[in-house]
């Protein structure tokens, strides 16, 4: 017989099996295979799973050209108040 375990409804955590929680309206009683999944995988799928991520299992991007030497340079800006401003009195 597998090891029994209480998950709590509204956030998910997983205790010891209690009888005093096992009664609990917001608890629900679980068996080993549903609350720990990841301690009954295969030996030999774990190992795939390793040698997958070792060999990179996602192709990777080139890289990006991030220069910045051909932007062009903004003109300056003067606002039309202050040209106006600076202008009067001027011919």
């Amino acid at each position: 017989m597998s090891k029994m375990y209480i998950r709590v409804r509204k956030d998910g955590f997983i205790y010891e099996y209690n009888e005093i929680l096992a009664k609990n309206p917001e608890c629900e009683v679980l068996p080993e295979e549903l609350a720990y999944p990841e301690r009954l995988i295969p030996p030999a799928a774990a190992q795939s799973v390793v040698e997958t991520a070792m060999l990179g299992g996602r192709k990777k991007k080139g890289a990006r050209d991030l220069s910045t030497a051909d932007i062009p340079e903004a003109p300056p800006y003067t606002s039309p108040e202050l040209a106006e401003e600076a202008s009067r009195g001027l011919p």
